[in-house]
């Protein structure tokens, strides 16, 4: 076990950090602490940081700045800012972005990796696509046998059920049941009949079983998905039999062979169409889900049943081999985590000119350093609390969790130093790319279970299991694959597990604020490039929520010039706020927003005339051309400008 630290000793060593930093910088000691929050957004947000960072810098007011917070594609951006600072000879940020790299300058560079999940050498659509598939062909390889596995084990011991006497029919004598899947349907019943019971009776609390606080409504909840998922289980040997009394009522051959499969077609039909059609839906969509599982289960039951596939040596071999890879492949290097890392680092972490070797990878977080005079980082990423026994965090589906190059770790969590942490093995990159862990199951986004096991049967995730800074020191660090189970099933994924799952800053707190106000800082600029195309700032709303819940820290702002718009202009794409701290402190935030103004510039106002989306493209699109790139880096700047322009004397006396 390894010696976990309080929020006291990060915040001594910061102060030491700082005093460093601003030394090497030229900055007097006497300076008001800044803090700069670049949000999550993918690559919108990471090329609208990029034009905020240039505007710091051409204000003079970069080596002002003390801590850099980023979010998810924020964190693009400011992960590569701490990437040149490290390989640049001086402190000195003039020239950062117009130094050589290969093939050009490192903005050029930038520009031209905007597509980054399929560019490089080598790298296309195909090999996106290839990735997948082969993420989700090893994640079978090793799941299915044991599903399988267990389908078995419910058939044993064997017993036959007759049908109901009414159902007699040709094919229908008998049920194939087992004894698992008719303890499993009883169990359901008994769940369902507790769940009817019950109901009544909390008729009487209507009210309070509304409250979002209530504690029975889970429960309730919890019961009767219970009852279905064992229903469903418990039905298998009895669809199985319908599409066999089908066949024998039908009487013709020529149906025979599909009428012993539809048992599975038609669920994975249905939820195929019902996904197809439900695409506004979310309830449509939830179903096809559903479905989908249920069908995947039922074939699972007729290969187990029907095939015989489980009484083949073949099968007892592959069984063998997969529960080897569950003890021995990390469950990090196999899903496309480890694709998405390398595609972001080849992208963000600029190569000098002549270098060809890439060494983006070999960038250890607690390398960084004070000497290079850049703001101390703070990588925001989510720790997954959905099975917490603290209604709080359980409710909220995660927690703040902070890598630095000083402390890994969260208040819920402790902390550990950052050449503890991983064993001392985390890198800029994983960090990074960790905080931008935006596709993954169990998060806010895709809480429902269906969902969530759908996602880890094919290995859709993106997300990062590490040990718990209390176990950071432990000799044997290495993730097993079994922890997959962990994300199918939603159980283990807590703060007081050893091994702990971290994902997208984002599902959290967006704007990466969040932190900030933790170290009571008298300045706060936060740059918001979330997608909000209606403008309902619900990324500032859930900050506002939680500085006052978990900080007792209330944020007055008035945001009606950012709400006022004529067209696709607003009155404003800034506003000024002001941060009462619990301890009597006081701050200023500025909040600065993706949104165009009458004064924005000519080529932002074209460009929007060709992009109806823009400043608000999805985020689901992650391939920016050279047009996208540059108007959010314009836009970014542009905004910055004017806010900075409004508050001349911030870095000096912010009140």
């Amino acid at each position: 076990m390894s010696e976990t630290h309080n929020f006291d000793d990060v915040s001594a060593a910061e102060s030491r950090w700082i005093e460093q930093r601003r030394q090497k910088a030229g900055v007097a000691p006497a300076k008001p602490r800044v803090g700069v929050a670049f949000s999550g957004g993918g690559i919108r947000s990471a090329c609208f940081h990029l034009g905020f960072l240039e505007a710091l810098i051409e204000a003079g007011k970069m080596k002002q700045v003390d801590y850099l917070s980023t979010v998810s594609g924020g964190g693009y951006t400011g992960s590569c800012f701490q990437w040149l600072k490290h390989q640049a000879e001086t402190a000195d940020d003039d020239h950062l972005f117009s130094q050589r790299a290969n093939g050009g300058n490192v903005l050029g560079w930038l520009r031209a990796h905007g597509k980054y999940l399929i560019d490089g050498k080598g790298v296309n659509s195909m090999t996106l696509f290839a990735a997948l598939l082969a993420s989700t062909l090893f994640n079978l390889l090793i799941v299915l046998p044991v599903l399988l596995f267990v389908i078995w084990l419910f058939g044993l011991p064997h017993a036959a059920v007759d049908w109901p006497q009414g159902w007699h029919m040709p094919g229908a004598d008998q049920i194939e049941g087992h004894v698992g899947y008719l303890l499993a349907l009883g169990f359901s019943g008994f769940f369902l009949g507790l769940y009817l019971l019950v109901i009544p009776t909390m008729a009487f609390w209507r009210q309070r079983i509304h409250s979002h606080n209530f504690a029975p409504r889970r429960w309730m909840g919890n019961l009767l998905t219970a009852a279905l998922v064992l229903g469903l289980i418990g039905s298998l040997p009895m669809v199985a039999q319908l599409g066999d009394m089908l066949v024998a009522m039908a009487g013709e051959e020529s149906i025979e062979t599909l009428g012993k499969h539809m048992s599975y077609l038609l669920p994975l039909v249905g939820g195929a169409t019902a996904l197809r059609f439900g695409a506004l839906r979310p309830k449509l969509a939830m179903m096809g889900i559903t479905l989908l599982l249920y069908g995947i289960t039922a074939l699972c039951y007729h290969l187990v049943f029907h095939m015989g596939l489980v009484e083949t040596t073949g099968f007892w071999i592959w069984l063998s081999i997969a529960l080897v890879l569950a003890a021995f492949a990390s469950i990090n290097r196999t899903s496309m985590h480890s694709y998405y890392l390398a595609r972001l680092c080849n992208a963000f972490f600029v190569r000098k000119e002549g270098n060809d070797r890439d060494h983006s990878g070999d960038m250890l977080l607690c390398n960084l350093n004070p000497e290079t005079g850049a703001p101390l980082p703070l990588i925001n990423t989510t720790l997954t609390t959905r099975n917490s026994k603290k209604r709080l965090w359980r409710d909220r589906l995660g927690a703040s969790f902070t890598l630095s190059p000083l402390y890994c770790g969260s208040p819920v969590t402790g902390f550990a130093k950052s050449e503890v942490f991983q064993s001392g093995r985390m890198t800029l990159g994983e960090s990074m790319t960790t905080s931008g862990a935006a596709v993954d199951p169990g998060t806010a986004q895709t809480a429902n279970w269906a969902l969530s096991f759908l996602m880890a049967l094919l290995n859709f995730r993106l997300g990062f299991w590490t040990k718990a800074p209390r176990a950071a020191g432990a000799r044997f660090s290495h993730m097993p694959y079994w922890l997959i189970f962990r994300e199918m099933f939603g159980i283990g994924m807590s703060e007081t597990e050893s091994n702990i799952h971290l994902t997208d800053g984002g599902h959290f707190e967006n704007l990466g604020v969040y932190e900030l106000l933790r170290r009571e800082l008298p300045v706060i600029i936060a740059g918001d490039a979330g997608a909000d195309p209606e403008t309902n700032l619900s990324d500032l709303q859930l900050l506002i929520q939680h500085a006052i819940a978990d900080f007792d820290c209330l944020i007055k702002i008035d945001v009606d010039e950012l709400m006022s718009k004529k067209g696709n202009e607003h009155a404003s794409c800034f506003a000024t706020g002001r941060i009462h701290y619990a301890s009597g402190k006081e701050g200023v935030l500025i909040y600065v927003k993706s949104l165009l103004t009458p004064e924005s510039p000519t080529l932002l106002k074209s460009f929007a005339l060709t992009d109806n989306a823009f400043p608000n493209d999805s985020t689901a699109d992650q391939f920016f051309d050279e047009m996208h790139f540059d108007a959010y880096r314009v836009l970014g700047k542009f905004n910055l400008h004017q806010a900075l322009n409004e508050h001349p004397t911030l870095f000096d006396s912010p009140a």
